[in-house]
C-alpha cells in the first residue's frame, strides 16, 4: 500500500513541473540606407523599429543625419543599431535613346546600383550593381527605375529615370465580318486566325459588348445601324475595327 501512495505522488508532483520558456534571440536584421531613408528588413522572425513605419516587408524612417534605432525581436531580445550620414551627392545621368533601347550612362561614383520603380516605390529586391553603363530595353509600356552611387556601405540619393514606350504593336483585324439576320435578332459573325484576347463590338461607335467567340448576338435594330468588331491582343493592345452595316 505504502508502495502505490509513493508512485502515485511522484506521478502528481511530475504533472506540475513546467519548463523554463525559451527566450528568443536577438533580431537578425538587413539595413540598407539610400540617401535619406533607412530600410531595415527582419531576417528572423517578427520584428518592432520603434520611430519607424511599416511598408510592406521593411520598416522605413527618413533622416539624412546619422542616427541609432533600436529593434525588437516580438517575444525574444532588443539590439541597438546606428546608421551613417546618408550620402547627399547623386549621380549624374547620361541618357541616350536608340531605336530600341535606352543608354544610361551615370557619372560620380565607381559603382552604381539600379533599382526598377513600382508604384513610384523602390522595388528593394531587384536590385543590380553596374560600373560604367547599362542599356535598357524598351518596351510597350513607359518603365521608371531608380540609381544610386554606391559609397562603402551606403547608397547615394537616387536619380529616376523613366524609358518612354516604343510603338505599340499593330492588331490584325477580324475577317469575313458580315450580319446574319434572325427573326427578331441579328448576328455579327466574323473569322480570326490569330492569339487573341477578346473582341469588343460598338454600334455606331459606343461598345455595346465584349466576346471571346466569333459571333456576337444583338437585338434586331429598326433602322439602319453600323457595327464594328475590335480585336484586344494578348497584351492589351486593341486594333482599329472593321465595320459592317445593317439595312433593314
Amino acid at each position: 500500500m505504502k508502495r502505490c501512495l509513493l508512485v502515485l505522488f511522484l506521478f502528481s508532483a511530475g504533472c506540475g513541473i513546467k519548463a523554463k520558456p525559451e527566450v528568443l534571440k536577438g533580431p537578425e536584421v538587413a539595413i540598407k540606407r539610400i540617401g535619406d531613408k533607412v530600410y531595415v528588413k527582419s531576417l528572423s522572425g517578427e520584428i518592432r523599429v520603434k520611430g519607424f513605419e511599416k511598408v510592406g516587408n521593411y520598416w522605413i524612417k527618413e533622416n539624412k543625419e546619422a542616427f541609432c534605432f533600436v529593434v525588437e525581436r516580438i517575444g525574444g531580445k532588443s539590439n541597438k543599431f546606428c546608421v551613417e550620414r546618408a550620402v547627399e551627392e547623386r549621380p549624374h545621368l547620361k541618357v541616350e535613346e536608340e531605336k530600341d533601347f535606352v543608354k544610361l550612362t551615370p557619372l560620380g561614383f565607381e559603382t552604381y546600383r539600379f533599382y526598377p520603380l513600382k508604384e513610384k516605390s523602390i522595388d528593394l529586391e531587384e536590385g543590380k550593381d553596374f560600373k560604367n553603363s547599362l542599356k535598357l530595353e524598351m518596351d510597350y509600356w513607359e518603365r521608371c527605375y531608380a540609381i544610386t552611387g554606391i559609397k562603402g556601405v551606403l547608397e547615394s540619393q537616387p536619380v529616376e529615370v523613366c524609358v518612354k514606350p516604343k510603338p505599340p504593336p499593330v492588331v490584325k483585324e477580324v475577317e469575313k465580318l458580315e450580319v446574319r439576320t434572325g427573326e427578331s435578332k441579328i448576328y455579327l459573325v466574323w473569322f480570326y486566325g490569330e492569339n487573341y484576347k477578346e473582341f469588343v463590338i460598338y454600334e455606331r461607335g459606343k461598345e455595346i459588348g465584349r466576346t471571346t467567340g466569333f459571333a456576337f448576338e444583338i437585338p434586331l435594330p429598326k433602322d439602319k445601324t453600323s457595327f464594328t468588331v475590335k480585336v484586344i491582343s494578348p497584351l492589351g493592345f486593341e486594333s482599329k475595327g472593321v465595320s459592317v452595316d445593317y439595312n433593314p
